[in-house]
């Protein structure tokens, strides 16, 4: 292989960006083998509070039982598929399908399914809900539908090391979350999200606001994530700071600064459809006051803006049957090239 063929490789195909079958594939290959954000652990501190979700299609929930222990399950009924929590939280003694009145414990066990009394003992005995994995990490709830996937603290890798040179997301207040969907595949937003090459020509504020000379971008194998580590510059209120953001396989983006911290989370609704989701926490030691909270999440929503607004006639245009593949430059774009190398990769398990 020729210098020249390992500094530029082929991108992925176009169709994987608007294929049903491709996108099936990915539900079950990807999302269905990795952990994935679901909830604050501050919005469940006590028992019968609980948050609810999606994975890629599958629905599932959060609770934190009697015993104080959190539980995770498909937020299936096992009598007739209906939802056993409603809302995206909330709180419950008992959790009831409100489709025929069965209901579960907070550990999941069935306590009374009306109507199968004759039948009491062997329906309880095996119609549990269908439990999932749950852990936490830095105040952040996580669950998994793999029982064969790394635990949480594996499976994040370095980024656990790089978490712990910035203010903890426990040691601040949550300040608020927005919400963004659009018309297009996760991966021609990940696909973005992954490189700094568009900085200086779709986001010139933010690429203004950086010490270019410093910031670095590199793949890192242990934990399966894109890092990028800045320096932001001065400004009136504050002196030059560090940050480290993190684009971590499949679908998850933390962004860590000495002044905050945002996480944000993607979620495939479709072959091309997908919803972002970011939640704000700032400090409580008077360092950043409120009008600076609220510049810095409309800073982020101007910079949401501009990423789906290119985005979204990236993915028209791969739709459109012109464009097969592209080329891409391991120099100016690794992090992209990483990421696809992670799709490829998934995408040949069985």
């Amino acid at each position: 292989m020729s210098a020249q063929s390992q500094q530029f490789v082929s991108s992925l195909p176009a169709s994987w960006y608007h294929d049903p079958e491709a996108y099936q594939r990915e539900r079950k290959l990807i999302f269905a083998r990795h952990w994935s954000v679901l909830a604050r652990e501050q919005e469940l501190a006590e028992a019968g509070q609980y948050a609810s979700g999606a994975v890629a299609g599958w629905p599932v929930f959060v609770v934190r039982g009697d015993d104080g222990e959190l539980r995770a399950f498909h937020n299936v009924c096992r009598h007739r598929a209906g939802p056993v929590v409603s809302g995206e939280s909330g709180r419950c003694d008992v959790l009831r399908c409100p489709y025929h009145g069965w209901s579960y414990g907070l550990d999941g066990g069935l306590k009374f399914a009306p109507g199968f009394e004759q039948d009491d003992a062997t329906t309880r005995k095996t119609m549990s809900l269908v439990s999932i994995r749950v852990a936490t990490w830095n105040g952040i709830v996580f669950v998994c539908l793999d029982a064969d996937v790394a635990p949480l603290r594996e499976w994040l890798g370095d980024i656990v090391q790089i978490a712990q040179g910035f203010p903890s997301i426990p040691s601040m207040s949550f300040y608020g979350g927005v919400t963004n969907e659009g018309d297009l595949n996760w991966k021609a937003y990940s696909d973005n999200s992954a490189e700094g090459y568009h900085l200086g020509c779709v986001h010139k504020d933010l690429s203004a606001s950086l010490v270019r000379e410093h910031t670095d971008i590199s793949a890192y194998e242990n934990g399966n994530f894109v890092g990028f580590r800045v320096v932001y510059k001065a400004s009136s209120k504050r002196p030059q700071s560090n940050g480290f953001w993190v684009y971590k396989f499949p679908g998850l983006l933390l962004h860590f600064s000495e002044y905050g911290f945002n996480l944000e989370r993607i979620t495939p609704l479709g072959p091309t459809r997908s919803r972002m989701e970011r939640w704000f926490w700032f400090p409580d030691d008077g360092s950043v006051d409120e009008q600076d909270k609220d510049e810095a999440m409309l800073f982020s929503n101007r910079v949401m803006d501009e990423d789906l607004a290119i985005c979204l006639r990236v993915q028209n245009n791969l739709g459109a049957g012109i464009y097969q593949t592209g080329r891409l430059s391991c120099e100016r774009e690794p992090g992209t090239v990483f990421f696809q190398r992670l799709v490829r990769e998934a995408m040949q398990q069985n």
